[in-house]
């Protein structure tokens, strides 16, 4: 057993990251042939290679951020078979997406030994449900779809008998090394330099909530509102970004603009942005915790046109995106930047366009494995507080664009989300449309 110091990522002085909800779970739906005991081998090897699966945090609860990590030998990972899950005389798919939407309500303990969890419900021999459920202080986005690949790399070498070729994990305790030395370099110097002049007097953008909101008045949950643009429409937004060298993320940051202004005035906002936080490739490989931000600071006040807006979206991400370094380094540049997220009736409105790592493998381990997709997204019952706004914008492998806005019941009334999330996909759609059009005259 190794022990090191509680790295930042870490720390969680409210508690509430330690929650048994705040979980991140995958939902699989598997046809062909499946050997459960080559599935039980394959989730254990994923243990013993990934450690994060099998690290475990001590927390000085007097402040809770003091404290260490202590990474275990590997165990086997629970896996539960059900023959019969659900009733008979349902279609499997309506059952597949009920499993699928229970699972947000799926708890696991941040102690559990180790954070992953599986559950396999068989409708028969060649038709089945994975479920996979891992905290988040582990695991992120991106860990589940390297958790997939990986569990379909070790079951394949299990069933022919052909070591698998995956890449050695760089071990997940290794990244707060890399931060240090990164932060002690001349690239991390520069990083600072241009953060010191971009978010100078600079605080994030806020929207007003309907009502005064505080711990004491959320709701069991955070709310959800879905907004799609069907698959055929959402090709045509991708071309028409094309055309300009830009791509529909710089469209998604225009339609926020035009939004921003009309709802609070300004034409200067800074947001934060999610970000895989691996700022190192050799990371890439490695399950773990690494979600962080970025912010991005948008001075459109100069802008005429929806091009405009565009290109400037395109230039600040690309920007931000180069000089990326660890959020709470920023902050301790800048501790004003998140001062209006402590104000009772604002809301920090945060982004996350989901897209897979980019190292693509085969992660099929039957005839077909699919990741079961719901009619419309369902809350995360962890996101609490100021930062409970989040829009996150994803494409389904059909093709459908969705905006998911999640956000607390007790501080926003679903009507105005829902006003700002249709007028949200109207504009992607009409920046994607008319380009030329002055922004002002939306």
């Amino acid at each position: 057993m190794d022990q090191y110091p509680l790295i930042s990522r870490h720390k969680d002085p409210s508690g509430l990251a330690r929650s048994p909800r705040h979980v991140v779970a995958l939902a699989l739906r598997i046809k062909g042939e499946l050997r459960v005991d080559a599935l039980q081998g394959a989730l254990d090897e994923v243990v013993e290679r990934q450690e994060a699966l099998r690290t475990r945090i001590h927390y000085d609860e007097h402040d809770g951020t003091r404290g260490f990590e202590e990474v275990l030998p590997p165990q086997p990972v629970p896996l539960t078979v059900y023959d019969t899950p659900l009733p008979r005389g349902r279609p499997r798919d309506e059952m597949a997406v009920d499993v699928h939407a229970a699972l947000h309500d799926a708890e696991l303990s941040y102690l559990a030994l180790p954070s992953l969890s599986a559950d396999l419900y068989r409708f028969d021999d060649r038709d089945a449900l994975l479920t996979l459920v891992t905290h988040h202080l582990f695991s992120d986005g991106w860990s589940s779809d390297l958790l997939r690949r990986e569990i379909a790399a070790c079951y394949r070498a299990r069933l022919t008998g052909v070591p698998h070729t995956l890449p050695n994990p760089v071990p997940y305790r290794m990244f707060d090394s890399w931060k240090q030395e990164f932060l002690a370099s001349a690239k991390g110097a520069e990083c600072r330099r241009y953060w010191r002049r971009e978010l100078a007097g600079v605080q994030t953008y806020t929207m007003t909530a309907d009502r005064p909101h505080s711990p004491g008045t959320q709701a069991p949950r955070t709310e959800l509102e879905t907004f799609s643009i069907d698959p055929g429409r959402f090709a045509e937004v991708a071309a028409g970004a094309a055309r300009h060298r830009c791509s529909v993320w710089h469209v998604f940051l225009a339609a926020f603009m035009v939004l921003a202004e009309k709802v609070s005035g300004r034409t200067d906002i800074t947001l934060p942005i999610v970000n895989n936080g691996r700022y190192d490739e050799k990371f890439y490989q490695t399950i773990g915790m690494f979600v962080d931000f970025v912010p991005i600071r948008l001075d459109f006040g100069d802008c005429v046109s929806f091009r405009d807006l565009m290109l400037l979206a395109r230039r600040a991400s690309a920007d931000s995106q180069q000089h990326r370094m660890p959020f709470d380094a920023i902050l301790e540049m800048y501790p004003h930047l998140l001062r209006g997220a402590s104000d009772p009736q604002a809301l920090v409105p945060s982004f996350n366009y989901v897209r897979s790592p980019k190292a693509q493998v085969q992660t099929r381990f039957a005839a077909s494995v699919e990741p079961v997709v719901p009619a419309k997204e369902v809350s995360a019952s962890y996101v609490r507080g100021a930062f409970a706004f989040i829009w996150t914008f994803f494409v389904l492998p059909s093709g459908e664009f969705r905006c998911a806005v999640g956000y607390e019941p007790d501080a926003v009334d679903a009507a105005t989300v829902r006003s700002l999330g249709t007028e949200f996909v109207d504009l992607v759609q009409a920046i994607a449309d008319r380009p030329d059009q002055k922004w002002k005259d939306r």
